[in-house]
């Protein structure tokens, strides 16, 4: 807290103006958040998405049947969870490309986030029986958030699906100790979230930027919230 003072007061005395010393020690934060923790999003990821999405809408519009055009804006469109445009493109596929894992799996993502958790949860299960390692394991992640209020018990199967197939995912080990919570087991939370810790501090240094995030919140749960 002492260093975060310290740092406002040198740029306070550089600038001369206190609500230009804040812009740029928050500019400063962003940079360093984005560098080495990945917890604030990217200002120029939804730029270059809305220019792929425009590119991409510009294809499908000038040949209505370029299905790989269609497939990927459909991936955009689930991006910005525009789950039900994505879904009207996924349907107007191709019967062959329908019965892809990857688009399975996307159109069962769809269905459940449309609140038709059933549909998309078969779906996704198809998807799982031609590749059961499908996007390293996504579809098991999205299913367990889909059910676990409605299914906390399933949902914990999910997860332990996929940590099987990804022994070293921090999400993991902080999503269980979120449904453990949910179900009132603080000491089993906070076992979980201890694990994220830990799976963490093991991971090689190139793996530890896209996992820091849920490492930092296994921290903030363990150290304020992880006994409510």
């Amino acid at each position: 807290m002492i260093g975060k003072f310290l740092i406002f007061y040198l740029i306070l005395r550089l600038t001369g103006n206190p609500f230009l010393a804040i812009i740029v020690l928050l500019v400063i934060y962003y940079f360093v958040d984005r560098r080495y923790i990945g917890l604030l999003p990217s200002v120029t990821k939804p730029i270059r998405r809305r220019q792929r999405m425009a590119q991409l809408r510009r294809q499908v519009y000038l040949n209505p049947h370029d299905s790989p055009a269609k497939q990927y804006l459909a991936e955009a469109y689930i991006e910005v969870k525009q789950y039900r445009s994505a879904l009207n493109l996924l349907e107007d596929l191709p019967k062959q490309m329908q019965d892809s894992p990857d688009v399975l799996y996307d159109t069962g993502l769809c269905q459940l986030n449309l609140g038709n958790v059933d549909t998309g949860e078969a779906l996704i299960q198809q998807a799982l029986s031609a590749d059961n390692r499908l996007r390293h394991g996504e579809p098991y992640l999205k299913l367990a958030a889909a059910i676990a209020t409605s299914d906390a018990q399933r949902a914990k199967e999910y997860l332990h699906v996929f940590q099987e197939q990804n022994v070293s995912s921090c999400e993991s080990y902080y999503r269980l100790g979120q449904l453990e919570q949910y179900f009132g087991n603080s000491r089993e939370a906070r076992s979980a979230w201890r694990n994220c810790l830990d799976t963490y501090r093991a991971l090689p240094r190139f793996r530890k930027r896209s996992e820091r995030r849920w490492a930092v919140m296994a921290f903030f749960r363990l150290s304020f919230g992880g006994s409510r």
